[in-house]
């Protein structure tokens, strides 16, 4: 029986072992260091499998970089994957379907790099409800705990990553590749479609959607950390399509959205007077910028029914293209091309309420429009079919997840007394 029990045990470890070692000789998401073989891994095509939270934390870990975009899917297809003009270059760091959980927990483990500057990231009432906390990979990645040994490990050991490493050899093999999101041109149809589908989920979302001040407490206390230890902070409010931005009107979430951008202005007003130590950008410690609410940019009338050529700045309702990334970019660095289309403004509690107003004019003059009226009709339609709202269970922070973010910014300032 004892043989039997020590074979098997060594059978089984075997096995793990041999699992662990191909998930690490693959390395779909790019963090074991691994030769890449040619005809087999060498085109990373899972490197941002869910979101990309392991590759990206695992940058972040290992440090280098001067500058990094944090934020959403609105940061991963809004911005070039390598942005120009920017000081120093700027890493693209941003993960699909992520919250400010995530992003408080990315900012902290990035300023343990002693050459990080500045932190530019996008926000929106997305980041900060309660209908999400953590995909799966971020308890695998680096993220979780700012250790990259023991992240190494669980991707390793991940049943995930044994399907990433699969479909990174199928992918290298058959010449398949990540699906880009959109096109230069459409079926008949297919964009008015995708806009249409698109605030309809929204809409439902918005009904459902609860805003967390906790969530904002949360990224403060980041924030603080940074700006004190000589980070530079730019936060940037997302631009949406005018249809996006009207569902959240329609589904009475305007005030939400007016709340949030005061609480936002009031946590970056609190730390604009930190002195960073090699700014980015003009304005102190903190700078907090808006494109946000009708601008003639995300104006511009959604697809026609049969139209086929791609929208020149969103691809969808929620998403912009790279262009406008990259122009909203120049513009935090005081640096627009001249005519750029895209518009913003440095938010302050002095201007707060006239740009509040500002918004509310900018969407009544764009409801007179044809496409106004076109979406009118469409959310029209949807109250009278009698929508549901998308209910999720609340996942609230708690004292573990504060603890983990707190456990990060200790280990901050001891690295970066020594710059």
């Amino acid at each position: 029986m004892k043989q039997y029990a020590r074979t098997l045990f060594i059978a089984l470890f075997t096995g793990l072992l041999g699992f662990a070692g191909f998930n690490a000789l693959i390395d779909p998401f790019n963090v074991t260091g691994a030769p890449d073989i040619p005809g087999l891994t060498a085109r990373d095509t899972r490197l941002y499998g869910d979101g990309g939270r392991v590759h990206v934390g695992d940058r972040l870990a290992r440090g280098g970089d001067a500058s990094i975009l944090l934020g959403s899917s609105r940061t991963v297809d809004g911005f070039p994957h390598e942005p120009t003009g920017w000081p120093g270059e700027i890493y693209n760091a941003g993960m699909r379907g992520t919250n400010i959980f995530e992003l408080s927990q990315a900012m902290a483990l990035a300023a343990r790099n002693r050459s990080l500057r500045c932190v530019v990231i996008g926000l929106d009432l997305d980041e900060f409800g309660t209908h999400s906390r953590a995909k799966a990979t971020y308890w695998l990645s680096t993220l979780n705990d700012g250790n990259r040994a023991l992240s190494m490990t669980r991707v390793s050991l991940s049943p995930n990553t044994f399907g990433a490493s699969l479909q990174l050899m199928a992918d290298n093999i058959g010449g398949g590749s990540p699906r880009v999101p959109w096109a230069d041109t459409y079926p008949a149809g297919a964009q008015r479609e995708r806009y249409e589908s698109g605030v309809r989920g929204i809409y439902g979302f918005y009904l459902g959607y609860n805003f967390d001040a906790g969530r904002v407490a949360l990224f403060e206390r980041a924030l603080d950390a940074l700006t004190a230890n000589g980070v530079q902070v730019i936060g940037f409010i997302h631009p949406l399509h005018a249809w996006r931005e009207e569902a959240l009107f329609r589904s009475g979430r305007s005030e939400t959205y007016f709340e949030m951008r005061q609480a936002l202005t009031g946590v970056f007003d609190r730390h604009a007077a930190n002195s960073p130590d090699d700014a980015c950008v003009e304005g102190g410690g903190a700078v907090l910028w808006d494109f946000s609410g009708f601008r003639d940019f995300a104006s511009l009338p959604a697809p026609g029914p049969e139209q086929t050529a791609a929208h020149p700045n969103f691809y969808e309702p929620s998403h912009y293209l790279p262009h406008i990334g990259q122009a909203m970019l120049d513009t935090l660095r005081g640096e627009a091309a001249p005519g750029s289309e895209v518009s913003g403004i440095q938010l302050e509690p002095g201007n707060l309420s006239v740009s509040a107003d500002a918004i509310r004019a900018r969407r009544q003059r764009w409801l007179e429009s044809a496409d106004g009226q076109a979406a009118t009709a469409l959310f029209d339609a949807l109250e009278a079919a009698g929508p549901q709202a998308e209910t999720e269970m609340p996942q609230f922070l708690n004292r573990d997840d504060r603890r983990s973010l707190d456990d990060k910014i200790s280990r901050i300032a001891p690295g970066r007394a020594e710059r």
